[in-house]
C-alpha cells in the first residue's frame, strides 16, 4: 500500500503542475480548436443533406474533451500501476512507421499495426531497439481508453449522413470522433539515487523484467504525455447506440488479449512472436467484424407509405411527443404521409397541432406533436427520391477480398 500511495502522490503532484502550466493549457486549447473544426467539418457535411439540421459542433467539441480528460485519468492510471516504461519504447519508430503505412491504407495510422512491424522487425533483425512488452502494453492501454471513449461518446448527437449503397439510397450516422488525451507515463531514470524524484519499483512489477537481471531495481519518474486518439465508422445497417457498444466491446477484448499477451511476453520469449503477429491482425479483424456488419440491410430506408425519421433532437418538441428514431410517420391529421414532403407542409404551420399516426415496429401507434416553433429542424427523415446531395459508399478493397476468397473457399468446401 506504501508504494500505491507514493505513486498516486506523484501522480497528483504532477498533474497539479500538468494543468498549472501554460505551455501545456496552450497545447490542449490548440488540440480543442482542432476537435471544434473537425465537428463543424463533420456539421457542414450533414446540413448539406438536411439543412435544417441543427449545430451541435461546439456541444460535442466540449463533451469530446471533457471524456478526453477522463479516458486520460483512466490511461494514466493503467500505464503507471502496469509499469510501462516510456523509455523502453521506440517512440519515434512507432511514428514514423505508423505514417508511413498510412501511405498503403489512410485507416492504417493506427499504432496496433505499426507497433506490429516494429516488434516483427526486432525480432528478426534486431532493429529498432525496442521492449516489445511495453510497446504492446502501451498499444494496449491506448485502445482499452479508446473503448471506453466509444461507448460513451458514441451516442451523443453523431452526424446524420445520406449515402448511396448498390444504387440505393439511406441514411446513416457518421461516428466520428477525436478526443484529446493527457497522460501520465514512467519515464526511467536510471538507478536508485540518480534522480531524487524517482521512484523504484519492486521486482514482481509486471510489464518491467524483459529478461533484465537489474530491472527491478531501477528507479522511474512520471511525466506528462499528450495524445489524441480518434475512431471513425458510418452505420447504415444498426443504431448509433448499437454501433457503438458493439464497436467498443470488440475493441475492449482486443486490448485485453494484447495486454495479457504483453504481461506473458515480458517472461515467455514465445509470446513476444504471438504479441507482435495479434497486434495487428487482431486488430484488422475488429475492423473487419465492423465491415461485416455493414454489409446487411440498410436500417434507414425509404418506405410505402410513410416517411421514416432518422433522428430526433434531443430536447424538442418531437422528443416530447414521443417520436423515435425508427419510427414510420403513416399519417398526419389524418391525410396519407407518402414522402417527407407532405409532412413538411404541415410542419411549416408552427401553430397547427399534429395528430400523427405512427409504426413502430409492428404495433400502431397515435401520437400528438403539439405547436412549437421551428419543428422542421426537430426529426432528420431518411433520404428519399431525388435527393440531390449523398455519400457514395466504396467498399473497402481489403475487405473486398477477404470476402470474396472466403465465399471462394466455402463454395470449394461445399
Amino acid at each position: 500500500m506504501e508504494l500505491v500511495a507514493a505513486i498516486s502522490k506523484m501522480m497528483g503532484q504532477v498533474l497539479v503542475d500538468t494543468f498549472t502550466s501554460p505551455f501545456f493549457m496552450g497545447l490542449w486549447g490548440m488540440i480543442f480548436l482542432l476537435v471544434v473544426w473537425q465537428n463543424k467539418r463533420q456539421q457542414r457535411i450533414s446540413t448539406s443533406f438536411f439543412k435544417s439540421h441543427p449545430d451541435f459542433s461546439l456541444q460535442s467539441a466540449f463533451y469530446s474533451t471533457l471524456l478526453g480528460l477522463l479516458g486520460g485519468m483512466a490511461g494514466s492510471i493503467l500505464l503507471v500501476f502496469l509499469g510501462i516504461d516510456l523509455s523502453s519504447i521506440s517512440i519515434t519508430a512507432l511514428w514514423v512507421s505508423a505514417l508511413l503505412i498510412m501511405l498503403i491504407q489512410p485507416r492504417f495510422i493506427c499504432f496496433a499495426y505499426a507497433a506490429g512491424i516494429i516488434a516483427l522487425t526486432n525480432l528478426l533483425f534486431g532493429f529498432p531497439r525496442t521492449s516489445i512488452p511495453q510497446l504492446m502494453g502501451l498499444v494496449a492501454v491506448l485502445h482499452m481508453v479508446e473503448s471506453l471513449l466509444i461507448l460513451l461518446n458514441g451516442t451523443f448527437h453523431p452526424p446524420v449522413v445520406y449515402i448511396k449503397r448498390h444504387e440505393k439510397l439511406c441514411g446513416g450516422f457518421n461516428l466520428q470522433f477525436f478526443w484529446p488525451i493527457p497522460l501520465l507515463a514512467l519515464i526511467s531514470v536510471g538507478f536508485p539515487g540518480a534522480a531524487a524524484a524517482g521512484l523504484e519499483m519492486p521486482s514482481w512489477w509486471p510489464l518491467l523484467h524483459d529478461y533484465s537481471s537489474f530491472v527491478g531495481q531501477q528507479a522511474f519518474t512520471i511525466v506528462p504525455v499528450m495524445a489524441v486518439l480518434g475512431y471513425g465508422e458510418i452505420c447504415t445497417t444498426r443504431t448509433p447506440q448499437q454501433a457503438s457498444r458493439r464497436s467498443a466491446l470488440l475493441l475492449c477484448l482486443f486490448s485485453l488479449l494484447l495486454l495479457s499477451m504483453a504481461v506473458l511476453s515480458s517472461r515467455f520469449p514465445v509470446f513476444l512472436w504471438l504479441a507482435a503477429v495479434f497486434s495487428p491482425l487482431g486488430h484488422e479483424l475488429v475492423i473487419w467484424l465492423g465491415m461485416r456488419e455493414e454489409s446487411r440491410y440498410p436500417l434507414y430506408i425509404k418506405t410505402e407509405p410513410g416517411s421514416m425519421v432518422m433522428e430526433v433532437v434531443r430536447g424538442s418538441s418531437a422528443e416530447r411527443a414521443g417520436i423515435k428514431s425508427g419510427d414510420i410517420i403513416i399519417q398526419a391529421n389524418g391525410c396519407t404521409v407518402n414522402s417527407y414532403g407532405d409532412l413538411r407542409e404541415l410542419l411549416k404551420q408552427d401553430q397547427l397541432k399534429l395528430n400523427l399516426q405512427i409504426k413502430r415496429s409492428d404495433r400502431m401507434l397515435d401520437l400528438t406533436w403539439h405547436p412549437a416553433r421551428n419543428r422542421i429542424g426537430n426529426i432528420v427523415p431518411v433520404p428519399e427520391t431525388g435527393a440531390s446531395a449523398y455519400l457514395v459508399w466504396q467498399e473497402d478493397r481489403y475487405f473486398f477480398l477477404a470476402r470474396f476468397l472466403w465465399r471462394k473457399l466455402k463454395t470449394l468446401l461445399a
